[in-house]
């Protein structure tokens, strides 16, 4: 590995262990590598025998602890991991070692991030919004996604597409509804003329416009207004997708978000939600010039880490358009805190609201995947 970088804030990360209130042990879902399999395939004794007993499935991908009353059974009453506390690491899967960073490798390169579903990661994410830029760092952790593409020039472009988005979206000198919508104009037309086989070479040709008249056919709207995607389609997806089956008892948080959410857009027909929600986002910039930073940072962020993945697909109108969804989440979300406490969400209500949003949505594969399904459908 030539070259490895980690986003800066995650110096700031430490884990709260028995004392998070987002407990990573709870609710989740935790695959076992094969590697770790292979360890505790050899282990004797009584140890042995409980992991394996407490492990499903016959394959690397299926392959995961069963949970015991919605927890890992190896978590302690003092909410600790036993076979961490007894220095039994090796045993520990892979995710479980290294959770909350993202490890990504691509080609020589590797970029190490931070995944804001866990509390501690996302507290170092909202205290420190300035930096999620990267810094020489990661080497010794292990990689659970390579992209095993070796297209060395593509990757080099698509690199250099994503700085310059994420150049525009660090100017703020243009407002997030005008970004959204030029950074998607672009990415779209850049994607699709280099898809085309006989057009690849002349995608340099595709010029980066803030201006509504020149985005042609992947023009939405005229960027003035927050709500990128219909509230009609958000609404889709958070009360069919990310409300699902036994929320209350995997995200608690979230689920009452979403009752609170219910009460307010609820009765509020699309034209009139989107004019509401555009209000009251203006209204809480107003109040807190910090919140229009978060959501700003929160878009750049998701650029930045899921941007790469592009690389196996090369399909970033994709990704693209997911920054764009989560940034409008997490908008909304807030919006509905604001309204409903008559008051400026606190530090931690911040932080709280942002993991358990990533918890739902980008914590969850599948989830993603349904949720692009809807975007696919409705909207494209």
């Amino acid at each position: 590995m030539s070259k490895s970088r980690i986003i800066k804030f995650a110096r700031h990360y430490s884990c709260l262990m028995g004392d998070c209130p987002q407990h990573c042990c709870n609710g989740w879902t935790i695959p076992v590598d094969g590697d770790t399999w292979e360890q505790i395939e050899k282990e004797p004794g009584k140890t042995g025998e409980r992991l394996r007993r407490h492990i499903s499935g016959k394959s690397d991908d299926d392959r995961q602890i069963k949970k015991v009353f919605g927890r890992c059974p190896f978590l302690t009453d003092h909410k600790l991991c036993h076979l961490h506390k007894d220095g039994r690491s090796d045993l520990e899967p892979l995710v479980c070692r290294q959770f909350p960073h993202q490890v990504l490798d691509l080609g020589d390169r590797r970029e190490v991030t931070m995944l804001l579903s866990c509390y501690s990661a996302a507290k170092a994410f909202c205290e420190h919004p300035d930096e999620i830029s990267f810094m020489d760092g990661g080497e010794e952790l292990t990689s659970y996604y390579i992209i095993e593409n070796r297209d060395e020039p593509y990757l080099d472009f698509l690199l250099s597409e994503r700085k310059k988005l994420l150049d525009v979206v660090a100017d703020t000198s243009h407002d997030l509804p005008l970004i959204f919508s030029s950074v998607y104009a672009y990415a779209a037309a850049t994607n699709a003329r280099y898809l085309s086989n006989d057009a690849r070479g002349t995608v340099s040709e595709v010029q980066f416009s803030f201006d509504p008249d020149e985005w042609g056919e992947y023009a939405v709207g005229d960027g003035t207004d927050y709500a990128f995607f219909p509230i009609d389609m958000m609404d889709k997806c958070i009360l069919n997708l990310i409300d699902y089956s036994f929320l209350f008892t995997r995200n608690r948080r979230l689920w009452r978000l979403i009752r609170k959410y219910q009460k307010l857009f609820g009765d509020l027909y699309q034209g009139e939600a989107e004019q509401w929600l555009k209000d009251k986002l203006e209204e809480l910039y107003e109040k807190d010039a910090s919140f229009e930073t978060r959501h700003r940072s929160y878009f750049y962020y998701t650029l930045l880490q899921i941007y790469p993945l592009a690389y196996e697909s090369y399909f970033w109108q994709r990704q693209t358009l997911l920054s764009i969804f989560y940034t409008e989440l997490l908008m909304i979300f807030d919006v509905t805190e604001y309204v409903t406490s008559g008051k400026v969400p606190d530090r931690e209500t911040q932080i709280l609201t942002l993991c358990s949003l990533e918890r739902g949505t980008r914590h969850n594969p599948s989830m993603t995947e349904n949720i692009y399904n809807v975007i696919r459908n409705e909207f494209i």
